[in-house]
């Protein structure tokens, strides 16, 4: 099988009447950052494809274009699932959020009109090259696991979390590739995962404001909470943005491939 697998996957939503907003660990200061996460990678992901696919034409090596084509369609299924549990989370009613998520689809739609190949080409790059190292310490911390996750919430980000880890190099490569230009790629590092922590936090205090009325305290987040996600932010940025930095270095985990090979086996189909 290729190394990036692309899976067909049908994941259950929970019930409305299910839905807490606390569904990882239990915790605000976990589960607040996952649900910002799902709702800006089910716009940034469209953006991801269309970016790539325009520059694909421009890809001299063969086996890269492969690469980026599983790349997309791996990033085509994450939206289609992250946006049918998004529904259940906007449904909760947060007023705000929905305007928030449209500040950023509009964002989106500008970079893809606004901006140039590199630059959106870079802003893929920086953001895979955070999330690579956020997959791997997800999956290593069993969190997804926990018996005060919800199963449903953390199956899906477990398997999301899985493709990231397949597809690590793609970006990474698809930019050295056509630009290789290492200051504008630290900029991008900066710009894209400044962008998406910034709709995370909107998120966070949007919902966690509106939560702590409807569940109590344990819905706040505090300035440890924030302190900490300050530096969990800061680690994985300056390592991207290092000169010497490549995906192609990370020591990959034997039970990836397990995880791999479950969830190939749970897929409606694989190829």
């Amino acid at each position: 099988m290729h190394p990036i697998p692309v899976r067909r996957m049908r994941f259950d939503v929970p019930q409305q009447s299910e839905f807490h907003p606390l569904y990882i660990l239990g915790k605000g200061s976990v589960s607040y950052q996952m649900t910002g996460l799902g709702l800006y990678v089910a716009l940034l992901e469209p953006f991801i494809v269309k970016s790539l696919r325009r520059v694909l034409p421009q890809v001299r090596d063969e086996a890269l274009k492969e690469n980026v084509d599983r790349f997309c369609r791996q990033e085509a299924q994450h939206y289609q699932q992250h946006e049918r549990f998004n529904a259940l989370v906007l449904g909760h009613g947060y007023p705000g959020l929905e305007a928030r998520v449209q500040v950023l689809r509009d964002d989106f739609e500008r970079l893809l009109e606004q901006e140039d190949d590199k630059f959106r080409v870079g802003f893929v790059e920086g953001f895979e090259a955070n999330t690579t190292q956020g997959a791997l310490f997800l999956l290593g911390t069993g969190m997804l696991d926990h018996p005060d996750t919800h199963p449903r919430f953390g199956e899906l980000f477990k398997w999301h979390m899985l493709e990231e880890i397949e597809h690590r190099n793609v970006a990474f490569d698809i930019y050295q590739h056509l630009y290789g230009d290492y200051l504008y790629r630290a900029r991008m590092c900066w710009v894209a995962q400044h962008h998406m922590a910034k709709f995370i936090d909107d998120c966070t205090a949007i919902m966690s404001a509106v939560d702590v009325k409807r569940h109590g305290d344990e819905c706040r987040i505090t300035l440890r909470d924030r302190f900490e996600r300050l530096i969990s932010r800061a680690v994985p940025r300056v390592r991207s943005m290092l000169p010497g930095y490549t995906p192609h270095a990370y020591k990959v985990p034997a039970r990836i491939a397990r995880l791999s090979a479950q969830f190939s086996a749970l897929a409606e189909s694989t190829t």
